[in-house]
């Protein structure tokens, strides 16, 4: 399969159970003026929020997601490209509108590769948002490297969170799995058995297993090849494994995880074990899909809650959305797009002088205390670290009624690896992320 390019804001979630609740999201008017107005407290904007539209030479910008059969990672560039056409409509960068292009690949190394040199080589891009990828970060790390880019995206993989050209808005699959597990330890999980897709479970699992043997509970994990084909016979493996009591961890996509849920429906399963999953799973389409779960599914969400009420920030990102990409449900993967949009629309107008590939991710790598009501605590990359994990305290919720509500509020992911330990060090030291 060739790879696509996508230059306008019309995003489509192929192959996803959440496409089918599209029709009721894009209501509403696509007139009024997003993003405008002066940025306080209760109120995020867009750039310059001056409400005008900006005509100047562009300023270009790419990424590179990954689409495969049961994982569509591209709806995290389409928001930050939305989030974008927002600041393109309030002024851009400096009178200067963003352009960008996003780049698809099948988890083909040679693939992968090539785009990422052709976004610096021949699209003479300034800086890579928005990518996300089982395999990309490994390919490309290096590269990045020796060009003098970082990257602001959403990680799955070791590389993602472990290099020192690359950082996340998300914690990635590990750490939230961790803190999944941490909720059903909480809840009294006699054991822990996790599902993970087999190309990211060795990574992914082994925080699980780190929790379990800290509180001296069997562990077992089902690496599993997608796409699902029998989700009966699956999740009764996994409940079978777990034991009455048991907790099972579901790590995976809206695209894949809906068939493991209506499978322990049907076969009468949902009361048998604790439930719980990494991110993805948390928005409400799913929460009015399955009921069956209120209050049964912990699901670790590595982000603040999908309501207007929860902050400026997610009501920018709601009515971005609306506006420009109206295809799109509010989901955890639109809030890694738009803190992705976010964190670089900062950088460039941080930059003093010409916007420059040099000037551009210099100015990232200077980010720190980046506030935003979508995170436990500030955002950061910090100049010079070997790696990045700023996305390491998030909460607990569960389904309730068709809407997501907070079971947990904002704990640390268990320090079960030495770079969580690390990382906190390192922000104490060199203050990243008091929001001072």
């Amino acid at each position: 399969m060739s790879p696509k390019k996508h230059k306008v804001g019309i995003a489509v979630i192929v192959g996803s159970v959440v496409a089918l609740s599209m029709t009721a999201w894009a209501t509403g008017s696509n007139k009024q003026v997003v993003g405008s107005g002066t940025a306080s407290a209760t109120k995020s904007v867009c750039g310059l929020g001056n409400g005008k539209k900006a005509k100047g030479r562009p300023i270009k910008l790419g990424g590179i997601a990954m689409l495969i059969p049961g994982v569509d990672f591209t709806t995290i560039g389409k928001v930050a490209k939305a989030y974008y056409d927002c600041v393109n409509d309030n002024g851009g960068i400096k009178g200067r509108p963003i352009s960008y292009t996003l780049y698809e690949e099948q988890l083909n190394p040679a693939q992968q590769r090539a785009l990422a040199k052709k976004l610096v080589e021949t699209d003479k891009v300034v800086g890579i948002v928005g990518n996300t990828s089982f395999s990309e970060c490994s390919t490309n790390a290096k590269y990045y490297k020796s060009k003098g880019f970082t990257v602001i995206g959403a990680g799955v993989q070791a590389e993602c969170f472990g290099s020192p050209n690359i950082v996340e808005t998300n914690m990635g699959p590990r750490y939230s799995d961790i803190g999944a597990a941490q909720a059903l330890v909480r809840k009294g999980a006699k054991s822990l058995v996790i599902a993970s897709p087999d190309t990211v479970a060795a990574y992914s699992d082994g925080g699980v297993e780190k929790v379990a043997k800290a509180a001296g509970i069997p562990y077992k994990e089902f690496p599993t090849k997608l796409p699902v084909t029998d989700a009966n016979s699956a999740v009764l493996q996994l409940v079978q494994a777990a034991g009455p009591g048991g907790g099972v961890i579901l790590n995976f996509t809206p695209d894949t995880a809906p068939a493991y849920m209506k499978a322990a429906i049907d076969q009468g399963l949902v009361d048998k074990v604790l439930w719980g999953s990494s991110t993805p799973i948390a928005n409400t389409f799913m929460a009015g899909q399955f009921p069956q779960f209120d209050g049964k599914m912990f699901i670790n969400s590595e982000f603040g809650l999908l309501d207007a009420k929860q902050g400026p920030d997610t009501a920018l990102m709601l009515q971005i959305l609306k506006k420009y990409a109206p295809k799109i449900a509010p989901q955890a993967f639109g809030q890694m797009g738009f803190m992705a949009g976010k964190f670089s629309t900062q950088a460039l107008m941080n930059v003093k002088g010409p916007i420059t590939a040099k000037s551009y991710n210099a100015a990232v790598r200077g980010l720190k205390n980046l506030k935003t009501d979508m995170l436990c605590k500030p955002w950061y990359v910090g100049n010079a670290l070997p790696y990045h994990i700023p996305n390491n305290t998030d909460i607990t919720v569960t389904y309730k009624n068709g809407a997501i509500v907070t079971e947990d509020k904002c704990i640390p992911i268990q320090a079960v690896d030495p770079e969580l330990t690390q990382t906190r060090a390192w922000e104490k030291k060199f203050n990243l992320n008091t929001g001072k």
